[in-house]
């Protein structure tokens, strides 16, 4: 049966576990003065009449930046400056009849590149991500440009070890409401599994420990920090999220809502600055913050073997691999 586009798409950032993919991909976002370079796919090819940006299939032997040089080159006649183009990060794309690996770059033009289109494409514009919504795009193109949109900020963590500890229960977290911003304190099941961590941090002679503004979290680092010498960093962009806000995080990871929305942009960007300034203090430096925030986090550095979700009062070290990767494992 051939399946007419476009096709049902689903999106995540984190590959699911019944993901199988012997196909992987790379595409740039090419942008002068605020807009985009889409191409019209030509009549007879794959999803004919879709838009998307310059990209196509790996080849063997080539790893994803190979391909994405090599693709664009050939699509619309451009080298790519490698020095300047920018990993934006990777997606897992599933459409009906196969899964594959969407690897996203990103680079800026100085001045408006003269565009030599192959024969895959009958026509290119520059346009803005609004008005490319407009467009019959590829499957698949919307959800990636939300992602896009969220990972594309300038704001990065620098690659250092740090340690990251959720706040004890509140009486919220026991009934599990949505705690979002308001401000509660622990209740004495939450003390008590501050003072079951206690140990386990005394043991990682920590030089500064950052938190969150919220009295949870303040609680939980004076009940761990209890007798121990460190200096004390309170940063307000280690604030939590909004409940709306981490429903549609949650939605987000599921594949269910492809929708990266501002308010989630946005708060990715307030975790990724207020991890970015902790990370930079003495160390060996302990984050006490936020269920959303570790969410923010793992989705920024794009975790695939570690849940995204933790419990209350879960200790948990974030340490950098290689050069852009990262790894986090939960202390017990």
């Amino acid at each position: 049966m051939r399946l007419a586009p476009p096709y049902k798409a689903e999106v995540f950032r984190i590959r699911p576990k019944d993901f199988s993919s012997e196909v992987e991909a790379a595409a740039c976002y090419i942008h002068f003065d605020g807009k985009y370079l889409f191409l019209h796919r030509s009549i007879g090819k794959p999803q004919e009449c879709t838009w998307s940006v310059p990209g196509g299939k790996m080849e063997r032997g080539e790893n994803p930046l190979q391909a994405v040089i090599r693709e664009v080159h050939e699509e619309v006649g451009l080298h790519l400056n490698e020095g300047r183009l920018e990993d934006i990060g990777t997606l897992y794309v599933r459409y009906p009849h196969v899964d594959f690996v969407f690897h996203m770059f990103a680079q800026e033009c100085l001045y408006c590149p003269q565009i030599k289109l192959s024969d895959e494409h009958q026509d290119y514009r520059w346009v803005t991500f609004q008005d490319a919504m407009q467009l019959p795009l590829i499957s698949g193109a919307k959800e990636a440009i939300h992602h896009y949109k969220a990972l594309a900020r300038n704001q990065t963590i620098a690659r250092r070890p740090f340690y990251f500890l959720r706040h004890g229960e509140t009486k919220w977290n026991a009934q599990q409401v949505l705690s979002g911003e308001t401000d509660i304190s622990l209740t004495a099941h939450g003390r008590e599994q501050a003072l079951s961590v206690k140990k386990r941090v005394s043991d990682l002679s920590i030089g500064t420990v950052c938190f969150s503004p919220l009295l949870r979290a303040k609680e939980t680092k004076d009940i761990i920090g209890a007798g121990l010498s460190f200096a004390h960093l309170e940063l307000y962009d280690l604030r939590e999220c909004n409940g709306k806000t981490w429903l549609k995080m949650v939605r987000l990871e599921k594949g269910t809502g492809y929708e990266v929305c501002q308010n989630v942009k946005d708060f990715i960007a307030q975790a990724v600055c207020g991890i970015s300034v902790a990370v930079e203090q003495e160390g060996p430096v302990l984050i006490v913050a936020h269920g959303g925030i570790h969410w923010a986090i793992c989705y920024h550095m794009m975790l695939e073997d570690h849940p995204w979700k933790i419990k209350t009062c879960e200790l948990v070290h974030f340490e950098p691999v290689g050069r852009h990767k990262w790894r986090a494992t939960i202390i017990s």
